[in-house]
């Protein structure tokens, strides 16, 4: 099944796979590996069912199986939170159908996809932990790697409503579930990739969002913000994406505000004072 889609996987994922793969993240904290003999008295299954829906999940690339101590144990993987993300997001009839694969990194996987409308939607399936930069381990030092997918997703989700509902200039945030969060469909270009026509509006719309974000989101800042993650449309239209990142941290917003600044002065020869950039994003003048 290695070949096979996203959406084709979660096809063949039935009600007992389902209850299996909830059940590992539900008991993330108790075991990396959960074992075999636990997952069956806990869930209350017999040994045919339990074997028939390990296979199949095992086959369909949503469990990893290892030997702890002698006993089969199984783990979720990307895929299986992905499954139950996207089921999940159908129950709640916020994603009908999953399109192609729109961008895919150490840290995420990025989808087309369309509501019960037939609306274009992106949904965002964070992948945290196993194959993450180490920088990202050590902001969760307590926590194993379901934990921090999940915990990124939602940081992500919970930024974007905030500074969406106070008019920042975001994509708009769905809906969530697991690791996956949904918005709405920008049709734009990176900055780096994108003709401005008017490149000291972009800016004064990134450092307005920046300002939103610190002054009515509890004084968070994006956290990563650069070039990549600024879109811009035809029309001028800007927005700013990617916030798992979003964290609490002057020495980030500085880092936030230093790093715009300087790629505008390189690219557009526009020039700021980034003491009075930093008064502006804090509400202080």
């Amino acid at each position: 099944m290695n070949s096979l889609t996203l959406a084709e996987r979660v096809a063949v994922t039935d009600k007992l796979d389902y209850t299996v793969l909830r059940y590992l993240i539900e008991n993330r904290d108790r075991f990396e590996f959960i074992p075999k003999d636990v997952l069956k008295d806990d869930l209350g299954l017999s040994d045919k069912e339990l074997q028939i829906s390990i296979l199949r999940l095992i086959k369909n690339g949503a469990l990893l199986k290892k030997k702890i101590r002698g006993k089969d144990s199984f783990s979720i993987t990307f895929t299986g939170l992905d499954i139950v993300a996207t089921k999940s997001l159908y129950s709640k009839k916020i994603v009908k159908n999953l399109g192609i694969i729109i961008g895919e990194g150490k840290e995420s996987r990025v989808m087309f996809g369309y509501d019960f409308e037939g609306n274009t939607v992106v949904v965002k399936y964070h992948r945290i932990g196993r194959k993450s930069f180490k920088k990202k381990i050590e902001n969760f030092p307590t926590k194993n790697w379901v934990s921090m997918t999940l915990e990124n997703a939602r940081r992500e989700y919970e930024a974007l409503q905030c500074v969406k509902s106070n008019m920042g200039y975001v994509p708009s945030p769905i809906g969530f579930s697991t690791n996956a969060v949904v918005m709405e469909y920008f049709e734009g270009r990176p900055l780096y990739r994108a003709e401005v026509e008017n490149p000291e509006n972009v800016l004064n719309n990134v450092l307005a969002t920046l300002r939103v974000a610190y002054l009515y989101c509890g004084g968070i800042t994006h956290g990563d913000l650069s070039q990549y993650n600024v879109m811009v449309n035809g029309q001028g239209d800007t927005i700013v994406i990617d916030w798992p990142q979003a964290t609490r941290s002057e020495t980030k917003l500085g880092r936030d505000i230093e790093r715009i600044l300087l790629y505008f002065e390189k690219e557009f020869l526009i020039e700021k004072n980034i003491e009075e950039v930093t008064n502006y994003v804090k509400g202080s003048s």
